[in-house]
């Protein structure tokens, strides 16, 4: 590498730490404040702010000069959060799922009061459960729908769980609010949500949350199908499948919170 190139690279090095700065102090700043935060000269923070309010990434106030992010970054930042499609995003850890656990592998959003499937991939071979595409889950009785429930905001849960109703699907389907209550405060805790028999006789899942950029739950990714419980080995290595996924597909979407809801 030439020394040309180094000294490319180490600009762009030190425009990106000029822009952490502002993004940093979330006010507008002045030369010498921005030239002290770095501990690099005037002359030096002065060249790279003109490069970059050439180029909208720095705007200055023509009242007190200081310095601010420009519009630009917004740009920037509207065209990746467009990129971020869960759907799109979730496909191959779907794939990768089903392949590794021999089960179906659901990928579902809230939509009204209800659990809605935004996509699915059936395993190969043998008979598996599967919900379609466009098929809407119960929230109360389902792992998909029970997470998604548990990590809603405190006032939007209470507000959900007063209008929802409670159909008993099996003999252990939750149909009292407050059993439900306790249970989705089990799932924040726990970081995921399980389904034991009570949908459907035989059938158990488990969900876990992807987030976006914002670090808000946007979608439930999980495995359904006909484990014999839901305490045994191979319903926690399915467990752990999804717990990894979402992790994989929320970074993908932007997320960087590790934090539950």
């Amino acid at each position: 590498m030439s020394d040309r190139q180094e000294r490319c690279i180490q600009s762009v090095v030190k425009a990106m730490a000029l822009l952490d700065c502002l993004a940093a102090h979330r006010r507008p700043m002045a030369l010498g404040e921005l030239a002290a935060a770095l501990g690099a000269p005037k002359a030096s923070i002065h060249g790279l702010l003109a490069s970059l309010r050439q180029n909208g990434a720095v705007e200055q106030s023509p009242a007190d000069g200081k310095y601010r992010l420009g519009i630009r970054l917004f740009e920037y930042g509207c065209v990746v959060s467009s990129s971020w499609d869960v759907v799109g995003c979730s496909r191959e850890p779907m794939r990768h799922i089903a392949l590794e656990s021999g089960d179906s592998s659901v990928l579902s959003t809230l939509e009204g009061d209800s659990a809605l499937t935004i996509e699915a991939v059936a395993a190969a071979g043998s008979f598996r459960v599967v919900s379609e595409t466009g098929d809407r889950m119960p929230l109360h009785c389902t792992a998909q729908g029970k997470l998604l429930t548990a990590s809603l905001p405190a006032g939007e849960r209470r507000s959900l769980l007063q209008r929802l109703r409670f159909p008993a699907y099996t003999p252990h389907t939750i149909t009292v609010p407050e059993a439900l209550e306790r249970e989705l405060a089990a799932i924040r805790e726990r970081g995921y949500a399980t389904e034991d028999g009570e949908y459907r006789i035989g059938l158990r899942g488990v969900s876990a949350p992807i987030r976006d950029v914002t670090g808000r739950v946007c979608a439930a990714i999980g495995i359904v199908g006909m484990f014999r419980r839901v305490h045994s080995e191979e319903f926690e290595r399915a467990r752990d499948l999804v717990v990894a996924a979402a992790g994989e597909i929320s970074y993908a979407m932007g997320s960087r919170s590790a934090g539950r809801d």
